[in-house]
């Protein structure tokens, strides 16, 4: 009877175990992050050569987004976001030449670049500290761009285009845990997509430049907030 009983205590605590290292492997966690900061644009995005046919002449601008990641095993899952981004363009000078030899300095005003998207990818996670984790995404999606509108003496000289493109994202941010479901979230990615934009110039300049330009957008987004795991 004593090695029976004992038998069946092995049996039971053994199973036990199976059953809780099951359910850890089983176990699927859900996290949602909404976050917002500045965003710095970079190589020709941030350009101000006027020489430089890509120069996007884009300012420091912000970030604003929701994260959400799925984990369906302790070190991977699946990620998604929503994005929107806007900055403001500096002023341009060019000189031209209109019906004489001697060229003008002409100042275009420029107001802002901004664009919205989703995206999608694999995630890698991993406890670097109790109540804290580290995320690692790898995104690909789509998103939608708007170029400035060009102002020349209070007159719109080229009208704002916007842009579906292919995105690329990818970056790394941080969970810190409050002790409950919520959690302070820090992240760091860069983005890049390259859209084609047409241009309407103002009549009488459309032979000034091409009608459609290719725009490389690369910005790298340092932000923060506050997210719930469930």
């Amino acid at each position: 009877m004593k090695k029976l009983l004992l038998m069946t205590l092995v049996l039971l605590v053994s199973g036990a175990m199976l059953a809780q290292g099951s359910k850890e492997t089983r176990v699927t966690k859900s996290v949602l992050a909404f976050h917002a900061g500045p965003s710095f644009p970079m190589g020709d995005f941030k350009d101000n050569n006027i020489d430089n046919e890509e120069a996007g002449f884009a300012k420091t601008g912000f970030t604003a987004g929701i994260n959400y990641g799925y984990q369906f095993h302790k070190n991977a899952g699946i990620a998604a976001g929503v994005f929107f981004n806007k900055y403001k363009a500096s002023n341009v000078t060019i000189e031209i030449i209109d019906g004489g030899e001697i060229p003008e300095l002409v100042d275009l005003e420029l107001d802002n670049w901004q664009f919205y998207g989703i995206t999608a990818g694999p995630m890698l996670t991993f406890d670097l500290a109790k109540n804290i984790a580290a995320d690692l995404r790898v995104m690909g999606g789509i998103a939608n761009a708007k170029t400035p509108t060009i102002v020349y003496e209070h007159t719109v000289a080229a009208e704002k285009d916007w842009s579906v493109a292919p995105v690329i994202q990818g970056g790394l941010n941080l969970r810190i845990g409050t002790g409950s479901n919520l959690f302070i979230f820090t992240g760091l990615d860069y983005l890049y997509m390259k859209p084609k934009f047409t241009v309407n110039y103002l009549e009488g300049y459309e032979d000034e430049a091409p009608d459609r330009i290719k725009q490389k957008i690369s910005v790298l987004n340092l932000t923060g907030g506050i997210g719930i795991k469930f």
